[in-house]
């Protein structure tokens, strides 16, 4: 009996000194109202035999694909009273919708808080409903595509908190999107996904699920997430809530952060597990994780919780907590993700296992402009075109501008060129990279716009960070390719005319030119120049027969370049002369532009064989008009004007195809030309 009396004791004691602990180890953390992000001792008990109110579904019947964090968000989700401080909520309201989760009666202070610390109310909206705190991290909804649809997906949160548990369900009436029950205990803490089919948690998921197995929980994630490789692993951070964003985060598709301990830290072996298993994994692209590290030594007194960040569009809001290493946090994230704004956000709040992260949720864009492209990262051979294959769906139903569909890419430190996409059926489009230089290092990304305003770049950052590959091997030699491979023209005399050549080097370097001809009524321009390996370039052939008598003319345009001399046999037919207007032999007639391509601006030629009233006027390939050019009454003779590459309206037009057309109203009739102009940025 004494013996069982001295044992019950120590049993008190060791309960009573864990309890302590436990209250000494979260004194600082803010309850809201009265719990906290870990469970209370209450909650532990309760949990045992905790009863979910959750329905499960069968899940989506079409093609899953789980949005990630990186991808276009049209708001972010909030909870009222917030965990987060006002001036990040004025800073999201700039740019995208501020979704609050606020009881109705709260509402009404919340505004009032919301305009006393400048927010931007016109990007406010407010989902009437109870929560029990605000980690909507956590409990929120999970987004995914489904059939180019978005959805939600509800699952049984880890916590026995059932007006959390419903916030998922109380967003898709919101917004009327379908749900589905996902029947696996998670929290969002502790799952991160790419966007392309992989996704990674703690082995939480397994201790909270102990009625299903690795397969059974491998199968649920893919039947209703889409995820077909879920990477589970061991928890370095060795804290109570074992949640993956508390020490990682996929900042895009092969991109991991991973936190860093010191040596002497006896997490230190467990942190450089992980980063090394991501660093051995494949990524959704097809190349091992590019794996960065930020400092998270952690603790009470100085907690460093980088990793829980929020990535919302071209913005990284990132923790600050006082710390010597915030300023090293910064240089990581600006580092590793440049072309975003980072964002720095201090609060006396956060805590290793929890920070913005956990107290926001991104929503995605349900009009999405989503580009699925699998990048070209390793070698390609010298001399050969590269294809570049992408699936670009405009979630929002609406046509895309086949204009603003672009493949940008430079050689080396160059400036990008632009490569209109064509179609290949079924939302896909290919461009071709021209053949390249041995040794070349190509950066490129793919730049999509819809009619519903939406524009999207895969990488997502686009042109700051572009996906990038270098050419190998021998390259083929340069090898010149004229078009047309000879000229007859007929004219009048004391007319002019001009035609265009094109010159391509379709090898695998590049090559000097230099042209040369000998005839006085013929000249080009321009006579000299490089041809990078795959480019093009257009030469402009003015023929004039000013006081010419009607005979036949030849002479040979000699291209030399560091191979060898071309020769394009040219002949001029001088058929008579004509009198009218005092202007001799024209011919009404739209000789075109020059230079073609063209940035920023290019020259417009035309004939005018009488005095006419003359329209020349800009279209797009979808009919419509985008400036005029000339609208007025002229005299006979040659023309020209200049197109800026600019609408109506003064603003630049995008890269792709245009038609010049010109409309000519004289004493013989109507007159009406159209020629193809190509406007590369």
């Amino acid at each position: 009996m004494k013996k069982n009396i001295i044992l019950l004791f120590m049993l008190i004691v060791i309960i009573s000194t864990s309890l302590s602990a436990i209250d000494n180890k979260y004194r600082k953390i803010k309850e809201n109202p009265i719990l906290a992000h870990f469970l209370s001792l209450e909650e532990i008990l309760m949990n045992e035999d905790y009863e979910r109110d959750f329905t499960p579904t069968d899940p989506p019947s079409g093609v899953v694909r789980q949005t990630s964090e990186f991808d276009q968000m049209e708001g972010v989700l909030v909870v009222y009273p917030l965990g987060v401080p006002y001036g990040m909520i004025a800073e999201m309201s700039q740019d995208i919708i501020v979704y609050t989760i606020v009881q109705s009666y709260q509402q009404n202070q919340c505004e009032t808080n919301y305009l006393n610390n400048g927010v931007n109310m016109a990007n406010c909206e407010f989902i009437n409903a109870p929560t029990n705190t605000y980690w909507v991290r956590d409990f929120g909804p999970w987004f995914v595509a489904v059939d180019n649809e978005i959805a939600i997906v509800n699952f049984p949160y880890n916590r026995p908190r059932p007006d959390d548990d419903d916030i998922p369900i109380e967003v898709a009436n919101y917004f009327g999107l379908d749900l589905y029950g996902m029947d696996l205990e998670n929290a969002g803490g502790n799952y991160m996904c790419d966007g392309n089919f992989i996704g990674a948690s703690t082995d939480l998921v397994y201790d909270e699920n102990p009625g299903l197995t690795p397969t059974q929980i491998d199968q649920l994630v893919l039947d209703y997430l889409g995820i077909e490789t879920y990477h589970v692993t061991i928890d370095p951070l060795d804290d109570y809530i074992k949640h993956i964003d508390c020490w990682g985060k996929f900042l895009d598709v092969d991109k991991v952060l991973i936190g860093e301990v010191p040596q002497s830290d006896y997490r230190y072996v467990d942190f450089e597990f992980v980063a090394d298993y991501f660093a051995a994994q494949t990524s959704a692209w097809g190349n091992n994780y590019e794996v960065y590290r930020v400092y998270t030594p952690g603790g009470y007194s100085q907690p460093t919780p980088y990793t829980n960040s929020l990535i919302l569009n071209n913005k990284v809001f990132v923790p600050q907590t006082g710390s010597q290493w915030d300023d090293e946090a910064m240089a990581t994230y600006e580092e590793v993700m440049p072309g975003y704004e980072v964002i720095g956000v201090y609060s006396s709040g956060w805590y290793d296992t929890d920070a913005l992260h956990c107290r926001t949720r991104g929503v995605a864009d349900r009009n999405m402009l989503y580009i699925q492209h699998d990048p070209i990262l390793q070698e390609v051979p010298a001399g050969e075109e590269i294809d570049i294959i992408a699936q670009i769906v405009p979630y929002s139903g609406d046509p895309l501008y086949a204009d603003s569909l672009l493949v940008k890419y430079k050689i080396n430190y160059g400036d990008f060129n632009s490569l209109v996409m064509t179609s290949n059926g079924n939302d896909n489009y290919v461009a071709s990279i021209p053949a390249l230089d041995q040794g070349c290092e190509i950066s490129y990304y793919i730049h999509a716009v819809d009619e519903s305003g939406n524009s999207s770049n895969h990488p997502i950052i686009g042109e700051p960070d572009p996906h990038i590959f270098t050419v190998e091997g021998n390259p083929l030699p340069a090898e010149l390719v004229v078009d047309p491979v000879s000229f007859s023209i007929e004219m009048s005399a004391n007319e002019i005319s001009i035609e265009i050549m094109e010159m391509s080097n379709i090898g695998g370097m590049s090559m000097d030119y230099d042209i040369t001809e000998s005839a006085d009524w013929l000249s080009l321009d321009p006579i000299s120049g490089t041809l990078l390996a795959g480019a093009s370039t257009s030469i402009e052939l003015t023929f004039d027969t000013t006081d010419m008598i009607p005979d036949e003319y030849t002479t040979d345009i000699i291209i030399s370049d560091n191979r060898e001399e071309t020769y394009v046999p040219v002949t001029l037919t001088i058929t008579g002369t004509n009198t009218h207007d005092d202007i001799t032999g024209l011919e009404t007639k739209l000789l075109g532009n020059y230079p073609n391509p063209f940035n920023p601006e290019t020259t417009i030629k035309y004939n005018l064989k009488n005095t006419a009233d003359v329209t020349l006027a800009i279209y797009n390939t979808k009919g419509q008009l985008v400036c005029t050019l000339v609208n007025s009454s002229q005299v006979a003779g040659m023309h020209s004007t200049v197109w800026n590459g600019k609408d109506t309206n003064g603003r630049n037009v995008s890269s792709g195809i245009y038609f010049s057309t010109l409309d000519v109203k004289d004493e013989e009739g109507d007159y009406t030309s159209v020629k193809k102009i190509i406007l590369l940025k």
